[in-house]
């Protein structure tokens, strides 16, 4: 699990590396109140194992700690991965 800082209305890429190649990949994410912001959106193929999905934050998102969950689809199987970011408000106005 990794966890990474942005300002908010930043464009957020996140990515993911498979051990093999999947079916589909999906990304959820979630605000730090728990609301979905991204409900199951498929993932962009990069290569047979890489995958990115760009979150397009606001400024009127809240602040705080935000959870991605991305999981891989290959046949019957699921591999389901967690991402953390924390967006907060920018210093400079």
């Amino acid at each position: 699990m990794s966890k990474e800082e942005y300002v908010l209305g930043t464009a957020i890429k996140i990515t993911t590396i498979l051990n093999r190649t999947a079916t589909s990949v999906t990304i959820a994410i979630r605000t730090p109140s728990g609301v979905l912001a991204v409900n199951e959106a498929s993932m962009s193929s990069e290569t047979d194992e890489v995958y990115s999905y760009i979150y397009q934050s606001s400024n009127s998102n809240p602040e705080g700690e935000y959870i991605a969950r991305i999981t891989a689809t290959d046949g019957s199987y699921n591999g389901v991965e967690e991402v953390t970011f924390y967006l907060r408000k920018q210093a400079w106005s």
